[in-house]
């Protein structure tokens, strides 16, 4: 079962989590072990923490993101969660 582990992880990571569904795709890859084991070891990651994943923003918070001056934002608004927009040349000499 060890050397399916990581492929299990890969799997689990993008956001499989059906232990039979597992199963079946690593039976093809030589594992020769029970869905008991693979369910055990699945069941097991299901109790550790996953890992955190920003949510995206909401939307009407990126209208305001757009039409606000950049000084006028907090340092959140400001600090990486707003997408970088190439700037317009100014229409003032």
């Amino acid at each position: 079962m060890d050397e399916y582990k990581p492929y299990l992880d890969e799997r689990w990571d993008e956001g499989c989590t059906d232990a039979w569904k597992l199963w079946e795709e690593i039976i093809p890859l030589g594992y020769r072990g029970s869905y008991g084991i693979v369910g055990a070891y699945i069941r097991k990651k299901g109790r550790s923490p996953r890992p955190v994943i920003a949510r995206p923003p909401a939307p009407r918070v990126v209208p305001k993101w757009i039409l606000s001056r950049p000084e006028s934002l907090t340092e959140i608004e400001h600090s990486g969660s707003r997408p970088s927009w190439p700037t317009a040349p100014s229409s003032t000499p």
